[in-house]
């Protein structure tokens, strides 16, 4: 089961990283907003480990980096 856990992510774009600093800064005004996150296609990666937590903690460094992640998807979990 090694690299069974997926976690797929995709770069922002400068406009998306604008609207996100700007939530950042006026947190009340864009409390209750749902939008879409617009990224760039070509920039869809992913990266497979082992365990949910080493997955949980690359999706954390890659979102503070301004990066959105797409899924964490298990393989081998049924549902």
């Amino acid at each position: 089961m090694a690299g069974s856990i997926m976690v797929r992510y995709a770069q922002k774009t400068y406009k998306q990283r604008r609207v996100d600093s700007a939530e950042k800064e006026n947190s009340a005004v864009f409390k209750n907003l749902t939008h879409s996150v617009d990224i760039i296609p070509e920039s869809i990666s992913y990266m497979t480990f082992s365990t949910q937590n080493e997955a949980g903690k690359f999706a954390e460094a890659m979102m503070d980096k301004g990066y959105h992640i797409i899924e964490i998807k298990d393989d081998y979990r049924r549902t």
